[in-house]
């Protein structure tokens, strides 16, 4: 019998093979050149506001969809609000410091 209230924990790992890092990473920083206005974070997620094109929310969704399939442990959503479309990345607290390398990676700094 299982427990509908039990949490499930997902391993902070990653699956993608290391030789398709470098080109996941390339894909990243142009989702961000291209198509993110901006950046807001906290400690647990982040949330980039995409251009307003479809473009933009299919490369966004894809590229989302796509790393949720090596890193589980990301959880990503399209929030569509009147006039913005924002992608949120969030993390299990066990995972904060891997997001805020992630916004370092897309950022620069």
């Amino acid at each position: 019998m299982s427990d509908l209230g039990a949490r499930h924990t997902v391993p902070i790992a990653c699956t993608l093979d290391v030789g398709d890092l470098p080109e996941r990473v390339d894909e990243w920083k142009q989702l961000f050149g291209d198509s993110v206005l901006a950046l807001t974070q906290d400690a647990g997620s982040v949330r980039l506001l995409l251009a307003p094109t479809e473009d933009a929310l299919v490369a966004a969704a894809s590229l989302a969809q796509r790393e949720k399939e090596c890193c589980a442990f990301f959880d990503f959503a399209i929030e569509l609000e009147s006039d913005q479309r924002w992608l949120r990345v969030t993390v299990p607290e066990s995972a904060e410091e891997t997001l805020r390398s992630f916004v370092e990676m897309l950022t620069g700094i």
